[in-house]
């Protein structure tokens, strides 16, 4: 039996409303830290300040070598704009390609406002508006969890691979 990841003693089982950019990054990073098998992020602009940062990226990469098939999938809304900012996730899902899968959603989808990432189908983090530093957090969410990643995969099956955030070999 798998025993389930550990958690800061003051974390509850309730959700964690959230209210500031710091406790977003915190989050997201532990949430990463503890996922086991799948890691799915929809983020429409993969705000460098939450999603490009030295923890998250080792928690990412650290899943996606212990992980079998592609156990992180990440959506984005501005693919261009991302991959021309220089994006640190980017290079690393270029660097683990069998690993790491990107996609850009598609245009019918491109006005979404929210922005979320779930971890085992256990655990997630959600932002009715990715401008925004209010969310929703739980640990063990699975009903929320869920939810979010039956969006995503619908958002993910019409989704298309974009050559911005490809590996372009010379």
């Amino acid at each position: 039996m798998q025993e389930a990841p550990s958690r800061p003693a003051d974390y509850t089982m309730a959700p964690l409303h959230l209210d500031s950019r710091a406790r977003l990054r915190e989050l997201g990073i532990e949430l990463a830290e503890q996922a086991r098998r799948e890691l799915l992020l929809f983020a429409p602009r993969l705000d460098p300040d939450l999603y490009d940062q030295a923890p998250f990226l080792e928690a990412v990469r650290r899943l996606a070598l212990a992980a079998p098939h592609q156990p992180v999938r990440i959506l984005v809304a501005e693919a261009r704009a991302i991959a021309r900012d220089g994006h640190r996730l980017i290079e690393l899902a270029r660097h683990l390609s069998s690993r790491i899968a990107l996609r850009e959603i598609d245009e019918r989808d491109q006005e979404r406002r929210d922005a979320f990432l779930i971890i085992d189908t256990r655990g997630y983090l959600h932002r009715p508006l990715s401008a925004s530093h209010q969310g929703l957090a739980e640990f063990d969410g699975r009903r929320g969890a869920r939810r979010l990643r039956e969006e995503f995969n619908q958002l993910w099956e019409v989704a298309r691979e974009s050559s911005e955030l490809r590996r372009l070999y010379l």
